[in-house]
């Protein structure tokens, strides 16, 4: 997948659910399948569609899924929260993909969360 840049062109800050805050002016580079987990929320489709955030980026096309892609386990998963060279959001959207609609906000509250489903039977 492709890197996406989004840039605020607002005065003020705007906080990405779930992820950093992309201050007045600046930009965030992302991976592209990061930015698909957020991008229809509807703040975020707000603010895209009122010009306040543009993506700039050639977009790759979703691969078709092999076996490398099979899901993360919960274990997976809490080792990406761990590691510095993972973005928030790559573990949030891992962890989405386990817990679903009861995905806590916080990154404490999902790996609270995630312990839970891997000590489970």
């Amino acid at each position: 997948m492709s890197k996406l840049t989004i840039k605020n062109t607002r005065p003020g800050g705007f906080g990405i659910p779930g992820g950093p805050v992309i201050e007045a002016g600046a930009s965030l580079e992302v991976d592209q399948a990061d930015w698909e987990t957020v991008e229809d929320h509807p703040v975020v489709r707000a603010w895209v569609d009122a010009g306040h955030l543009t993506v700039e980026g050639v977009r790759t096309a979703k691969a078709a899924p092999d076996s490398s892609d099979k899901p993360k386990t919960a274990l997976e998963v809490l080792a990406m929260a761990n590691d510095p060279t993972v973005q928030f959001m790559t573990f949030k959207s891992a962890a989405t993909k386990l817990l679903g609609d009861k995905t806590p906000t916080k990154k404490d509250e999902m790996i609270a969360a995630l312990e839970e489903l891997a000590t489970q039977p």
